[in-house]
Formats: structure tokens, C-alpha cells, sequence
């Protein structure tokens, strides 16, 4: 566990240290994020995944807002107690297409690759998720998106808890940084931030049965960008630069699970987040 330890020391390190180089900082209007899944229990805790998710910025003035939705899709195989790896696809569409899991990402079709370690310290489960995806645009619309390779990496910690005889608590939270992979940068393109997303996330799950998890959840994620800076007539310096652009998020994951081993004993089922 003093590996484990110390990947959640560095982790805690990068949460604070990254918003203190930043110079400006702007905060979004609360954003609604529900999302509906459907699992099928394989063998084992290996499971098919399909997810559909919607985006709805609040407005002051008209209310919830429609902003794009996000089908996603997921297989994972368990090699062992402590390890898997799996494959994902995500198609993004609506009004503003591209925010799929981080606001901002680029792409709107994308696949990518993952692998998990889990482990357990007394009644607390810890996960660490290392992710690699590829985002490409079919339906760009007439902006400017490029296709972007990007790395992921995610540390959680849960404390499940048995409420009477048919529910479990899974009080849960979870950081998780993105940057691009940028592997040349040309000379009059500005320099990207080392790391380009961030998402702060705490839940409780609520698992009723085998086939039924709810889960809310509340996430601040932020965006790390690099622009131009703008300039008033005095100098001083009003807008563009190195600035971190806050979201937060509400949202409520509802799981159904069917399968013949959905109800084994033995099996072990990931957080809605997955």
C-alpha cells in the first residue's frame, strides 16, 4: 500500500499546486449532467457498458439549457482482483458538440484504451485509472476542432456501507487530470498548459439491488488554457493569458444491470463512473 499512498500524495499535490500558477480564473454557471446506463454482467466482473448523457448549463434567466449529449460505450475484462484493462467509444452530438467527459475536449467521435488497479486497505477500496484516448471530428460544423490524442489519469478512494438488509452506501471521491499528447508544437503556436483538464468529483451511491445503483454526484472540472493576453490602454492586462475555466457540475448516474452473474455473490461492480 506505500506505492498506492504515494500515487494519492502526488495526486493531492497536483490538485493544489495546479491552480496557483494560474493568473486568471473564471467560474461557469452550474451545469446539470444526468446520465442513464445500461450493464451486462459477463463473466466473472467483466462487463458491456452503454451510457447516454446529456449536458444542460443553467441560466439565470431561461433555465437548464440543452448543450449536447454524449452515447458512450465500454467493455472491461478483470484479469485479476486487482487488475483490468478495457476499450471505449464515445459519440458526441448536439448544439456543442465536444464536451464528452471534460468540457472543451476536442472531437466528437472517441475511442480509447484503459487500465485499472484496484486495492483495499481495511473497509477502503482505492482505484487508479490510466487512460489513453484519440478524439477525432466528423461533424465539426464549420469551427476549427483538431484531432487530439489525450492521457488520462484518475485516483478514487470508497468506503462501501451496508444500510439494513438491501442497501449499500458507496460514499466515493475521485480527481482525475488529462493532458494532450503533443508530440511537435509549431513556432508561432502558443504554449499549451502541462496539464489541460481536471475533475474534482464526490458521490454516494446508492445500490438497492444487483440490477439497480443511483448514484448522485457533485464535480468542479476545470479547464486549463493558454490564449493571447488582451490589454487595456493603461497595460494592464484584462483578459487572455494562462486562465483556468471552472464548471460545476450536478449530476445523477442510474445504473441498470441484467446478466446471469449480475447477482453472484462474488462479483464486484465498479462505481458508476467507471
Amino acid at each position: 500500500m506505500r506505492s498506492v499512498s504515494g500515487l494519492l500524495l502526488a495526486a493531492a499535490g497536483l490538485v493544489v499546486s495546479l491552480p496557483a500558477v494560474a493568473q486568471r480564473r473564471n467560474v461557469a454557471n452550474l451545469s446539470l449532467q444526468p446520465e442513464a446506463q445500461v450493464e451486462l454482467a459477463l463473466k466473472g466482473n467483466d462487463y458491456l457498458l452503454v451510457g447516454i448523457s446529456a449536458l444542460a448549463p443553467l441560466n439565470n434567466v431561461s433555465g437548464p439549457t440543452f448543450a449536447g449529449g454524449q452515447l458512450r460505450l465500454g467493455y472491461e475484462r478483470f484479469w485479476s482482483e486487482k487488475w483490468s484493462g478495457g476499450a471505449t467509444l464515445r459519440v458526441l452530438g448536439g448544439p456543442s458538440d465536444g464536451y464528452g467527459d471534460f468540457i472543451g475536449q476536442a472531437g466528437n467521435l472517441i475511442a480509447g484504451l484503459l487500465l485499472r488497479h484496484t486495492s483495499t486497505a481495511g473497509s477502503f477500496v482505492f482505484g487508479q485509472r490510466l487512460g489513453a484516448e484519440y478524439g477525432t471530428a466528423y461533424n465539426a460544423q464549420g469551427r476549427d476542432v483538431k484531432d487530439r490524442a489525450l492521457a488520462r489519469l484518475r485516483f478514487d478512494v470508497e468506503r462501501p456501507l451496508t444500510v439494513g438488509e438491501k442497501v449499500t452506501l458507496r460514499p466515493r471521491l475521485a480527481y482525475e487530470a488529462a493532458a494532450y499528447v503533443r508530440l511537435q508544437r509549431d513556432d508561432n503556436e502558443l504554449k499549451e498548459r502541462v496539464v489541460d483538464f481536471g475533475n474534482l468529483r464526490g458521490e454516494v451511491g446508492l445500490r438497492f439491488s444487483p440490477a439497480l445503483d443511483i448514484t448522485p454526484w457533485v464535480a468542479y472540472q476545470t479547464w486549463y488554457i493558454n490564449t493571447l493576453p488582451q490589454f487595456d490602454n493603461t497595460g494592464k492586462q484584462v483578459g487572455g493569458g494562462r486562465t483556468n475555466l471552472l464548471t460545476p457540475l450536478l449530476g445523477l448516474d442510474l445504473r441498470l444491470t441484467f446478466g446471469s452473474t449480475a447477482a453472484g455473490t462474488e462479483r464486484r461492480q465498479l462505481p458508476t463512473q467507471h
